[in-house]
């Protein structure tokens, strides 16, 4: 039961353009002549070139209109337009770099090589091309194509201040020092007033040991762009890990004193004072900052930034949330902040403490309601579950997922007919919700209502053709009850391109090869199941059934017994299978 993700509006429509926009088009018109290195047309001569027949001035109004497409997101409409611009003018670096990047928004990065590389087979010269070229290969993950397109757009033109930053960066994260670190020496020689090269020649010498270098270059940073704070920060790092932690406070206080709201290094500064043992000044900041996050949602965005985040230390963001907390203890975002935490290290009864303590007009109620929910469940709390479900829905009568939780967890407790009427429900206020008619055709099946099971998740099929599991469930279900097997196949296999290495759907596709009678292929495929999804009871039972059906009995009486060590209910059948075989039953 994942957090809910808020909906972000859509983009507002471009207006159309209309005869009062003309006199903007033609002025866009001169900026593209500008842009692509041509003089600009006077409008008397433009009017002369788009009635002559023989002209290709349309390429101006391609632009223009690729430009509104663009706009409005429409990439494949902006890209038929450039194209047709480009027609006219191969030979326009400018119209060759727009349609690249519109192919970069199109996800088509293969499509942007291809542009770039054309234009600069004509045009080995452009700079911009050799760079935009780097950055897509860097994102397809071919840094050494991206190196030696930087270094091509270096040769050609040593000013490029982007190229160094980049390639440098290139090296510091494949942590090839020494290379990064004469990249980075160019630069500050090229650009001795530029703060960005000293920054980085700092944290490689840092990372050398060489601390003394460091801080030289840290502080020569600061000196040249003292509001850029990321090399205040690296500095106080690097004063404790000097031991030099009166330094480190100094600069926190620095900060503070420019900015008595600056919540990172508020709250950076109360953690180094409760680490330190002067727990008086720890809490007098984090109470400020705590009575600040109730109207600067700053504060929260630093927690979530800086100690929520996956690589964080869990234990420093529950210091600050308790020590905020004791300040203001009704405050619900901390209660959420508080709860994330607490699940993050598994303290499950507290996490859910903090969770119940998040009010319906905060702006994570739905998050908290969710993450709640899904403790419950976890530890078996299902009527908990449903009341808190019933209130969440009470407070968010429009939010379909507090319906689809609530009738996962009726389908929990076989009370099939509340989980129908509380599913449909949500779906006659979202009658195109996959999640909802998925979760309705598992009601199904479970009640035994198989035909109506198989209905649901033909229309899951049919609005979502590559979801795997309503192509997985129903192939499995069609196996189960030994009907339309090749189509089974065909589905499972479909949603097995989708998900190569699940355990489930592999067992599916077993158990579909079982029903057709072919052991010898269902054994490895089973096997491989198995080893996907070693704990699973059902899957290890199919093995045992696919070596029992070669004859293979060791091995079957093996699987059967390991299943039972697994299986928790409905223990019967396997104990059955084990006293056929001859087998002592543990």
């Amino acid at each position: 039961m994942p957090p809910i993700r808020k909906k972000m509006p859509a983009s507002e429509t471009p207006p159309a353009v209309g005869r009062a926009a003309i006199p903007w088009m033609l002025v866009g018109i001169w900026l593209l002549a500008v842009a692509c290195g041509r003089p600009a047309f006077s409008a008397n001569v433009m009017r002369a070139q788009m009635d002559s027949p023989g002209g290709c001035t349309g390429k101006y109004l391609d632009y223009l209109l690729a430009r509104q497409e663009e706009k409005r997101g429409n990439w494949e409409e902006a890209a038929r337009f450039l194209q047709k611009a480009i027609a006219c003018d191969p030979d326009s670096s400018y119209l060759h770099r727009e349609l690249a990047m519109v192919r970069i928004h199109q996800k088509d990065l293969p499509g942007a090589v291809q542009v770039l590389e054309a234009l600069l087979a004509g045009d080995p010269k452009d700079v911009d091309a050799w760079m935009m070229l780097a950055r897509i290969q860097q994102q397809a993950g071919k840094p050494a194509a991206a190196r030696s397109s930087l270094e091509k757009a270096l040769a050609l033109d040593p000013e490029r201040r982007d190229a160094y930053l980049l390639l440098g960066r290139m090296y510091l994260g494949d942590k090839n020092w020494p290379a990064a670190q004469a990249i980075f020496q160019q630069f500050v020689n090229r650009f001795p007033s530029d703060f960005a090269g000293h920054f980085f020649l700092a944290r490689i010498y840092e990372t050398q040991g060489r601390f003394a270098d460091a801080l030289t270059a840290y502080q020569r940073s600061i000196e040249l762009d003292p509001s850029e704070e990321e090399g205040r920060y690296a500095l106080i790092r690097l004063y404790q890990k000097m031991g030099r932690d009166d330094e480190a406070v100094r600069q926190y206080q620095a900060l503070l004193a420019d900015n008595p709201h600056n919540a990172r290094a508020g709250l950076a500064l109360a953690l180094h004072y409760h680490q330190s043992g002067l727990g008086g000044q720890a809490a007098e900041l984090m109470a400020r900052f705590a009575r600040r996050s109730l109207e600067d949602d700053e504060v929260l965005g630093v927690l979530v930034r800086d100690y929520l985040d996956g690589s964080a230390d869990p234990q420093q963001a529950r210091i600050l949330l308790e020590g905020m907390l004791a300040a203001v203890p009704g405050h619900s975002d901390l209660h959420y902040l508080a709860g994330i935490v607490h699940d993050r290290m598994e303290m499950d009864d507290e996490a859910m403490a903090h969770f119940a303590r998040v009010d319906a007009d905060s702006q994570f109620y739905e998050e908290a309601v969710a993450q709640l929910g899904y403790l419950y469940q976890k530890h078996q709390r299902i009527p908990e579950a449903i009341d808190l479900m019933t209130e969440a829905i009470r407070q968010r009568p429009g939010n379909t997922d507090f319906r689809l939780y609530l009738g996962g967890f009726y389908e929990a407790q076989e009370r099939y007919a509340e989980a129908e009427k509380t599913l449909l429900e949500a779906l006659a206020m979202e009658a195109k919700n996959v999640k909802l008619l998925f979760r309705l055709g598992v009601v199904y099946d479970k009640w035994g209502r198989r035909p109506e099971c198989i209905e649901r998740m033909k229309q899951v099929i049919a609005l979502a053709p590559r979801d795997a599991n309503a192509l997985n469930y129903l192939g499995y279900t069609y196996a189960e009850m030994g009907i339309r097997l090749d189509e089974a196949e065909q589905l499972i296999q479909q949603a097995l391109a989708l998900k190569p290495d699940d355990g489930y759907i592999t067992d599916s596709l077993g158990w579909v090869y079982f029903k057709q009678g072919r052991y010898q292929e269902a054994l490895p495929v089973l096997e491989r199941a198995s080893r996907l999804a070693p704990e699973d009871p059902v899957i290890l039972e199919h093995v045992g059934d696919a070596h029992r059906q070669l004859g293979q009995v060791t091995e079957a009486v093996d699987c059967y017994r390991r299943a039972l060590e697994r299986k928790e209910t409905d223990r019967q059948p396997l104990i059955d299978k084990l006293r056929k075989l001859g087998a002592d039953v543990p």
